[in-house]
């Protein structure tokens, strides 16, 4: 029976001595309580540990291996290095160390044995002693634990199944204990009560955070409405919206009815050269508009401007079920099939990659973000981002343009407000995307990864332009994935603030939200939750200072060949100005269509003007042409808001390594099995190619010695001897460059004659030794340093499994004494044998 679970596993009595300190700190639930060397949270519980354990570090930590001992918590699986120093009691509590992770983090349970692996679930039994325990998490980490063989076997089995049992919280019931676990407690409360924001940050949660950032930007004509304080007109927008000042609150109200989920034109940003950026949701359809609606409508939508560009989002951006699926394909590629042990071949793994779409994708958000970016750059007029919900999309697109032209939103503090704006108040339904409980698999879509990713692509690309750090990036990334935070865990601001409240509510278009009676004083309520922009309460102080990073002035930036960007939308250069013109902005083009607006496509309006001509699409223009300067920069240098637009075309967009690649080569080779004497083909490709310039070098080296002798022979024998050495040189240089044809090329081919290896003499002793010296694998491959055996005497290997026939290492080198074939003529054959000795 392990304790504090209700299920009962065949497996091995525990060892006494642990087994009774366990029960006896159990019920202690003190502030920063030392728990056989663990710094618990208040009111966690250690379930179970085993000692002697060691964990595989990634190449970013260092790599190698970290002794310690393993404990697992009704809240993490917690890994305290043995040289670690004692934690302070007096030390604001930390939720996960450097070395721990939330159990509503893990996917998957493998357990490795001496001949096999298994999946381990709370309905297994294993057969065999686990020497490896593989944890697969959901943010793509996997982390490796080595069980020693001086490791108890009852401690090695009953943490393996602890983990199994506990891992899996994701279900409605269980992620509010996995909650009450880590932030139940008393002291707990109490301490995230007494908790502040950050002062430098802004919330968007008043009406003077509004004001506040209508200053920053200097928008004028703007104010903040609080008409939706009660959420009367909609439900998903947040209570203060900004909305032009010549609209009143009572012709404001009438507007809401004209969009779906009423979701009406809500400002976003002002660009410095006096563009506005709004978003809103597609227009209802069968609804009468009569002339003050019309009136209050056209106001609302165009702002303080008198042109006005539509981006239509919902035809040109991939749909939610296409993310789900392209992250889907990503997350199998990077992990690979566990249950199965198969993973894509490494030829196929780029070919795959492109086929996940995944960076497809990314492309298309960012082309369109930059098509945006230079709208806004031109000044002067209102763009409005359209999708039919205003909710996912709309998120995407809107912060990108903001990062790419705003300074602010490029440091912590304004890519946090920005992420608080434009989506959290905003009205991003991250309960459902994110689906944590797993109960409506058709609406979960990783929208914020992707806008993450997008981020990453800018940060990569202007790394000098960016205050926050990659590990920043990767820090919100992991955050995204541990149910805890109440930024991530509600669709909109009604609900945050109905769960932060304790309320239950109800909602009718007449009365808006009313409280409405509990059932039982006694009925247990939700811990507080917070933020998840309170950092120190998830990472340690020196994770957080790689959060940040200085940023200096930038150069200015070349000509840059940008793919299918078009970065010069100019509106103004193909229409008149006329006040109120309304153009879609769609594929690169404008277009002023019939039904844009559904009160302009009566026949009888006379305010509306068709106009059907078009800017040229960047899409139609040769490949030539399509080299265009990124920003127009005057003599003084580039402004500050000029937009960051990145380089679009194939490699430029690359995968996001320190995300996504962390956990692929333990995944690799958990679905590779190779003995313990072999490396890693990565490790093993470079030592080949470590070989080949070893021997290149000696060849150079043979080459010198052989040109000074023959500079002291006879006439008639240096005359004899050119020929050889360019005949030599030619079949050298076709043998490196044989795959020009592909764009592969090893070595340059206009290379001098001196430096070319002459023929090893078939009777020099010496050359063919050192030949066979360095032919040979290092020490590490033939002769292995001694692993610690299991139990059962078989060797041990982590991640590899034995094969059954221990097969030695086959290599495409040929033998150093095997002779070239003979020729008719000596130049033929000499020619021959330099092949033979270029190959080995």
């Amino acid at each position: 029976m392990l304790t504090g679970s209700k299920t009962t596993f065949k497996v091995r009595q525990m060892v006494p001595d642990v087994k009774d300190r366990m029960l006896s700190h159990s019920g202690l639930h003190t502030r920063g309580r030392e728990m056989f060397g663990l710094c618990c949270l208040p009111g966690e519980c250690v379930l179970q540990r085993a000692v002697l354990v060691r964990k595989k570090l990634s190449a970013k930590e260092g790599g190698g291996w970290l002794s310690g001992t393993l404990f697992c918590t009704h809240f993490r699986v917690a890994f305290v290095p043995q040289d670690s120093p004692k934690p302070d009691d007096n030390a604001d509590p930390v939720l996960l160390g450097d070395h721990d992770v939330a159990l509503a983090s893990i996917e998957k349970v493998v357990a490795v044995g001496p001949s096999r692996t298994k999946l381990v679930t709370p309905n297994s039994s294993l057969k065999f002693t686990p020497e490896e325990l593989v944890l697969y998490c959901r943010d793509l980490r996997v982390i490796c634990f080595l069980f020693d063989r001086l490791t108890p076997e009852t401690q090695a089995v009953e943490i393996t199944y602890t983990i199994a049992k506990t891992y899996q919280p994701l279900k409605p019931g269980t992620v509010l204990s996995f909650q009450n676990a880590a932030l139940g407690s008393i002291e707990m409360k109490q301490f995230l009560s007494n908790r502040r924001r950050d002062p430098d940050m802004n919330w968007f949660e008043s009406l003077s955070d509004w004001e506040q950032e209508l200053e920053r930007v200097g928008a004028t004509g703007w104010r903040v409405s609080s008409v939706n304080d009660r959420f009367e007109m909609s439900t998903s927008l947040s209570r203060f919206n900004v909305v032009p000042q010549k609209v009143l609150d009572t012709e404001l109200k009438k507007t809401f009815a004209h969009f779906n989920e009423g979701r009406i034109p809500h400002w976003c940003w002002r660009h410095p050269r006096g563009s506005d950026l709004l978003r809103m949701a597609s227009f209802q359809n069968n609804i009468y508009h009569e002339k003050d609606d019309i009136r209050n409508l056209e106001l609302v939508l165009f702002g303080v401007q008198q042109v006005c560009v539509v981006v239509d989002l919902g035809e040109e951006m991939p749909s939610t079920t296409d993310i789900q699926l392209a992250h889907t394909r990503l997350r199998a590629l990077c992990l690979g099939d566990i249950s199965a042990s198969v993973s894509v071949p490494d030829d196929k793994w780029l070919s795959t990659l492109e086929g996940t779409h995944w960076l497809d994708y990314i492309r298309c958000c960012l082309r369109k973000s930059g098509e945006v970016a230079c709208l806004l750059r031109g000044g002067h007029l209102t763009v409005v981002l359209q999708e039919p919900e205003d909710r996912d999309m709309n998120c995407v697109v809107s912060s990108l343009v903001q990062v790419m032209c705003d300074p602010h939103c490029r440091t912590v503090a304004g890519f946090q407000a920005l992420i608080q704006k434009e989506w959290i108040m905003a009205g991003h339904r991250f309960l459902s995307r994110i689906n944590y409980h797993r109960d409506s698999d058709k609406e979960e879509a990783p929208l914020f990864l992707l806008f993450l990713d997008c981020v990453w692509q800018l940060w990569a690309q202007f790394p000098s332009r960016f205050q926050l750090s990659g590990d920043y990036l990767l820090a919100l990334h992991d955050s995204l994935h541990v149910p805890l935070f109440s930024s991530f865990l509600a669709n909109c601001q009604r609900e945050r603030s109905r769960r932060s409240q304790h309320l239950a509510q109800s909602y009718t278009p007449v009365n808006g939200l009313r409280e409405l009676p509990r059932g039982s004083p006694q009925e247990p309520c939700d811990p507080p939750l917070p933020p998840v922009w309170d950092w120190a309460l998830q990472y340690s102080s020196q994770r957080r200072a790689r959060f940040t990073q200085p940023v200096t002035q930038p150069a200015s930036p070349p000509p840059l060949l940008n793919g299918n960007l078009n970065t010069n939308l100019d509106p103004h250069r193909h229409v008149d100005g006329m006040a109120g013109s309304v153009f879609l902005l769609s594929r690169g083009s404008f277009s002023s269509p019939s039904n844009l607006l559904p009160w302009r496509s009566s026949a009888g309006s006379a305010s509306y003007r068709k106009s059907h001509r078009r800017a040229p699409s960047a899409e139609m223009l040769p490949a030539l042409e399509r080299l265009l300067r990124a920003c127009s920069l005057s003599e003084a240098g580039p402004e500050p808001h000029e937009p960051l637009l990145p380089l679009l075309l194939g490699p430029c967009v690359k995968v996001w390594r320190d995300c996504y690649l962390r956990g692929a080569l333990h995944a690799q080779a958990f679905t590779h099995p190779m003995p313990s004497s072999m490396l890693h083909p990565v490790d093993q490709l470079s030592w080949e190619v470590q070989q080949l310039r070893e021997k290149l070098s000696q060849a150079s080296s043979t080459s010198s010695s052989s040109c000074s002798s023959s500079s002291s022979s006879p006439t008639s024998s240096r005359t004899s001897s050119t020929p050889h050495i360019k005949l030599e040189a030619r079949c050298t240089d076709s043998n490196l460059n044989q795959n020009a044809n592909n764009g592969t090329f090893l070595f340059p081919s206009s290379r001098s004659t001196s430096h070319q290896p002459p023929p090893a003499p078939r009777g020099n002793a010496q050359t063919t030794a050192s030949i066979k010296a360095t032919s040979r694998p290092p020490t590490s491959i033939a002769n292995p340093q001694p692993r610690p055996t299991g139990r059962d005497g078989a060797k041990h290997t982590f991640l590899f499994g034995h094969q059954p026939n221990n097969r030695p290492v086959q290599r495409y080198i040929p033998a150093p004494h095997a002779k070239p074939p003979r020729s008719r003529s000596s130049s033929s054959g000499g020619s021959s044998g330099i092949h033979g000795n270029n190959l080995q």
